[in-house]
């Protein structure tokens, strides 16, 4: 590690030399004072450090001592090195910390309109030098690309019969009720709360089953358990597409309660009577991953969700 490959030359030699000719006076008693060595010991250092160079780095004839031409371009490239080493174990040592570094995460709709902003605030607080990239993506893209190693950690409403994956770790960071949104001329859109059951003869518009079954899935079970499968008439894929079809008066749809925060004009959002159904949203990532970066992120998450 300290040899440079350099006709013997170790940093320790380079940091001598710097000291005295950085030094206002290349004073060495002063030089050898502040590095706590005796003056002998620094003066026999840099009359090696010459004779291994084969150059004369000091004018000794003047005084104060003062680089030649050769000392001070050897000067220069050694301050640059030793930045370079200084700068490379700080690295180091920020990377084995989380400090430093980069994070591939995945997300659904749900999380951008509901946590996000407030984990991605304390996460760039606390290591703003850990570049975080995120990807919108639909669940079984965000798997895929988990899988492949292309993605971290992702957010998601895990499907059913991936809980027991062995090569997945996952815990739940959110459960939130679903509420129904109307076309804002609806017969049920003056109505404060609306039973799950008088959806019976409505027209849904659902999360896409291929694109989103983790919610998809969990929606369709509310509906049995209430006494009915729903008419599905659209599905689609984000937020944003099914508002719009509501808007539309194509349907209407049940959807996690954070998409309130979306104002849409021409839908409303009604609460469900009585005990409202709830869906869960999962944090998933490869069990083998040992990344410190992951491992802060997930920390911070679960502090910021009090899970």
């Amino acid at each position: 590690m300290k040899n440079l490959g350099l006709q013997g030359l170790e940093l320790q030699d380079l940091r001598y030399f710097v000291a005295v000719a950085s030094h206002e006076t290349c004073n060495i008693s002063e030089v050898a004072e502040k590095l706590h060595m005796a003056q002998p010991n620094l003066s026999s250092s840099i009359k090696d450090l010459e004779k291994r160079l084969d150059v004369t780095l000091f004018n000794r004839k003047k005084r104060p001592l003062q680089l030649t031409t050769a000392g001070q371009e050897f000067f220069q490239e050694a301050v640059l090195i030793l930045t370079a080493m200084n700068r490379a174990v700080e690295n180091v040592r920020k990377t084995s910390k989380g400090e430093i570094g980069r994070l591939t995460i995945g997300l659904t709709s749900s999380v951008s309109n509901s946590i996000l902003p407030n984990i991605l605030r304390r996460f760039r607080e606390e290591f703003p030098n850990v570049k975080l990239i995120w990807s919108e993506m639909a669940t079984h893209n965000q798997l895929q690309a988990i899988y492949d190693c292309r993605m971290d950690v992702g957010f998601l409403h895990l499907p059913s019969g991936l809980i027991d994956n062995k090569e997945l770790s996952f815990t739940p960071i959110l459960e939130e009720p679903l509420v129904i949104v109307l076309p804002e001329n609806h017969r049920l859109a003056k109505t404060k709360q609306i039973p799950l059951i008088a959806l019976k003869e409505e027209k849904f518009i659902l999360p896409d089953l291929q694109l989103v079954p983790g919610l998809s899935q969990q929606i369709l079970n509310f509906c049995k358990r209430a006494g009915f499968f729903p008419n599905i008439t659209l599905e689609a894929a984000f937020m944003l597409t099914i508002l719009g079809f509501v808007a539309g008066e194509l349907g209407i749809a049940l959807l996690p309660a954070n998409v309130k925060n979306i104002k849409r004009k021409g839908v409303v959002y009604r609460p469900i009577i009585g005990a409202s159904p709830k869906v869960k949203m999962n944090l998933v990532w490869r069990r083998n991953d040992t990344s410190i970066i992951l491992k802060n992120f997930l920390k911070i998450t679960k502090e910021m969700l009090n899970y």
